[in-house]
């Protein structure tokens, strides 16, 4: 599946920022008190900054979209395979609070 035929635009540009590195674009898409749980919870935007640059674009990762499995209302699932720092697929759990994501869940 094609990033630019994702239904949910935030989701589109989450995976576009971190396809071309873009680490400050990629920290805009996020509210202010935004947890990323990837393993353990990462809370607020320092701590998401840090874990970003250091498990995502420090290993230069890409993403592929295999399926957008839900993309109603303020919760979008989508399955991906990665490549980079963590090779394999992968699913990504967004909650989305006023055009941002307010909450990823990754597993």
């Amino acid at each position: 599946m094609d990033v630019a035929s994702l239904h949910a635009p935030l989701v589109r540009r989450t995976i576009e920022t971190i396809n071309a590195g873009r680490l400050d674009e990629f920290m805009a898409l996020f509210v202010r008190d935004a947890t990323v749980v990837d393993g353990p919870p990462y809370h607020g935007h320092a701590a998401i900054r840090t874990w970003a640059q250091r498990e995502t674009f420090g290993v230069q990762m890409h993403i592929d979209v295999i399926h957008e499995k839900s993309a109603e209302g303020t919760a979008v699932e989508v399955n991906v395979t990665s490549t980079g720092g963590y090779s394999g697929p992968g699913t990504f759990l967004f909650t989305i609070r006023g055009g941002l994501i307010e909450r990823l869940v990754i597993r």
